[in-house]
């Protein structure tokens, strides 16, 4: 199976739970939907429609996400501004002002590594060939639009699927439905463990169809657990929280 391994990183990120359009808390990691938005901006698919969505569904995506940094979160004012109406107009016609000012949360100077695969090789090699040459249809992100991000291509090449009942230590956050056996996860005293919801599959007008419990590490280590589909890539061990 050819894979994709690149790291991801910006001074800020934000990323918006799935209940809610306009949330001040962010997510640890990259939600899954998030890197099709991210891949997508790469390959230039538009975002009228959720075209882009339905193009890497079809291509048969899969992505994989871990933290290379330890988090770190923050808050700080954003104004919010009400456009709607021509409610932004400085006038009297909003009681409440222009603007409204919100604590938002960041996560601050962290770095993701991403794995991603397709059935469409062909679509897999031009987006490993724009990452490589930083090439990029549309600017990325860290969530939001104004949180630029950075890439860097590791490799592309084969990645192989382990067989392994025992412990695996893993690079990337794995679903908690992929885990097996008893006591699956490996405690000790050095890994911070997450565990956080994520969307997993949008329906039509983005009605979340799917969900995935995603466990890792937010002190940048690997993780410890015994599962049943992992895949090794260089000196990485890697988990797709889309894999079905």
């Amino acid at each position: 199976m050819k894979c994709i391994c690149f790291k991801l990183k910006g001074d800020y990120g934000h990323f918006k739970p799935y209940y809610t359009t306009s949330s001040p808390t962010t997510y640890s990691l990259m939600p899954p939907t998030a890197l099709y938005g991210l891949i997508g901006a790469v390959l230039g698919f538009p975002k009228e429609d959720n075209l882009y969505y339905s193009k890497l569904e079809e291509a048969g995506l899969k992505v994989g996400i871990g933290l290379l940094t330890p988090l770190r979160k923050t808050s700080m004012s954003t104004n919010l501004v009400n456009t709607k109406g021509n409610f932004w107009v400085p006038t009297g016609r909003n009681t409440n002002g222009v603007r409204t000012p919100t604590r938002y949360e960041y996560v601050v100077g962290q770095e993701y590594l991403i794995f991603v695969s397709m059935t469409d090789e062909i679509l897999l090699e031009k987006l490993a060939d724009r990452l490589k040459e930083h090439r990029f249809a549309y600017s990325i992100s860290m969530g939001l639009a104004g949180l630029l991000a950075e890439v860097e291509l590791i490799a592309y090449e084969e990645a192989y699927q382990l067989n392994q009942k025992d412990y695996i230590e893993l690079d990337t956050a794995v679903s908690i439905e992929e885990l097996t056996g008893e006591n699956s996860i490996g405690i000790n005293g050095e890994i911070q463990y997450c565990r956080e919801r994520y969307v997993k599959r949008f329906s039509d007008n983005r009605i979340p169809a799917e969900y995935v419990d995603a466990l890792f590490a937010t002190n940048g280590k690997k993780i410890k657990v015994k599962c049943k589909k992992a895949y090794s890539m260089k000196e990485y061990t890697f988990a797709f929280l889309n894999d079905d």
